[in-house]
């Protein structure tokens, strides 16, 4: 059985890698832009929302019923240890912006 102190303390250790994500609609090249601050999370998330049609984003979900959708990782960003949470997700809406300006050219 796992130790749930340990199984605790080892995902707190782990290094965070948060993203700048895009969702594309493989049909039409759309793409709808997100901020990810777990990267592994979200692309399990999406894995699972392909096979089972749930939980995929909103902006996608009516979308993803006539067309198929990939997950893009447009950029990565690693959290800092001593960087809170909060800090780590302004940088990527911030580096989300960056992208939706170079995206628009």
């Amino acid at each position: 059985m796992i130790d749930k102190k340990e199984a605790k303390s080892t995902y707190k250790l782990a290094e965070k890698i948060g993203a700048v994500v895009a969702y594309k609609n493989l049909s039409t090249n759309e793409r709808y832009l997100d901020i990810a601050p777990d990267l592994a999370g979200i692309k399990n998330r999406f894995e699972f929302a392909k096979k089972t049609g749930i939980g995929l984003p909103y902006a996608i979900e009516k979308a993803a019923k006539t067309a198929d959708f990939e997950l893009e990782v447009l950029e990565e960003l690693k959290k800092d240890d001593l960087q809170s949470t909060k800090a780590f997700k302004e940088d990527l809406k911030t580096l989300k912006e960056i992208w939706v300006e170079k995206l628009a050219n």
